[in-house]
C-alpha cells in the first residue's frame, strides 16, 4: 500500500493496530488511537523501549496493560477498549510532536551552542 493511502486508512479509523517503528510514527501523526505491536529483540531491549515509549504517550493504565498483554509482556486478559480516552492520549502526542521545530533547525542550533561553547 502506498505511503498516502496508508496514511488515509489510518486517519479514516478510528483504532489502529500498527507493527514496527515506521508504522508507530504514522500512527502518531495521524492523531488517532492505536496499538503498536513492537518487534520484539532477543536481548529483551524492546520492553525497556515499550515502557519509555508509554511513559512519553502518558498512557493510561488500561492502554499501558493493553500493550503490555498484546505484546506478550503480561499473562492476562485484554482490558476493556477505552476509545475516548486512549483517542485523546493519541491526539495529545500528536500535539506534541507537531509542536516541535523542525529537525534541521534543531540541529543547526545544536552546531552554533558548540561552536559558542569551544569558542569561550
Amino acid at each position: 500500500m502506498p505511503h498516502q493511502a496508508y496514511d488515509q486508512l489510518l486517519a479514516d479509523c478510528d483504532l489502529n493496530f500498527v507493527r514496527g517503528e515506521d508504522s508507530l510514527v504514522r500512527a502518531l501523526l495521524a492523531g488517532r488511537a492505536f496499538v503498536w505491536q513492537i518487534y520484539p529483540q532477543a536481548d529483551g531491549a524492546h520492553v525497556a523501549k515499550l515502557d519509555a515509549f508509554l511513559d512519553w504517550l502518558q498512557a493510561p493504565s488500561d492502554l499501558r496493560a493493553f500493550h503490555r498483554i498484546w505484546n506478550g509482556l503480561q499473562g492476562a486478559d485484554l482490558p476493556t477498549i477505552d476509545l475516548p480516552a486512549w483517542q485523546a492520549c493519541a491526539r495529545a502526542a500528536q500535539q506534541r510532536i507537531l509542536a516541535q521545530r523542525d529537525l534541521v533547525s534543531q540541529l543547526l542550533d545544536f552546531v552554533q551552542e558548540k561552536q559558542v561553547e569551544v569558542a569561550v
